[in-house]
């Protein structure tokens, strides 16, 4: 995902990267992204320890960004809290909404450490498109044991009815 300095930037606008979204300090993200794709996009951020690429896939208007309203802050928090703390050992997109013109929502599976502790949970994301995209707005989070079985049986009806409570 990473572009070279004299490439044209991911975000889509045909100027090259180090004219653009490297010049002002935001990290690209391609505007071809389907939702199911930004979240494999984001995991494979947070994979290479990319804060900024997941800072900037927030939408603007997210419960997160209103939290972290600062970049730097959330990076400075990312990068002691986070870096080293979780390891993600597998995710996978279990279903995806039709995205409608504005919006769209994917269910997945995300399994990751915490230190020595393993959690599985089940999360239903809401993406918005924007002007550069779609981005993450918010999303459910429940714990795998909610919905026993095979991932490929569960789907976003069913953790939509669970998914009370927190949203992040």
């Amino acid at each position: 995902m990473k572009s070279g300095r004299n490439d044209l930037c991911l975000c889509g606008s045909g100027r090259k990267y180090k004219k653009c979204c490297l010049a002002s300090g935001v990290a690209p993200i391609p505007a071809a992204l389907s939702p199911a794709q930004l979240v494999e996009a984001r995991r494979q951020a947070f994979d290479r320890g990319d804060f900024e690429f997941i800072y900037d896939s927030y939408h603007c208007e997210s419960p997160f960004r209103v939290h972290f309203p600062e970049r730097a802050a959330y990076l400075s928090y990312a990068c002691q809290q986070l870096c080293d703390r979780y390891r993600i050992v597998d995710c996978r997109i279990l279903g995806e909404d039709r995205p409608s013109t504005d919006e769209s929502r994917v269910l997945f599976y995300l399994d990751m450490y915490s230190g020595n502790e393993q959690h599985e949970s089940l999360e239903l994301s809401r993406f918005l498109l924007t002007t550069d995209g779609w981005r993450y707005h918010s999303g459910h989070k429940i714990d795998r044991r909610q919905c026993p079985g095979p991932l490929e049986f569960i789907s976003i009806s069913q953790v939509e009815a669970l998914a009370d409570g927190i949203c992040f």
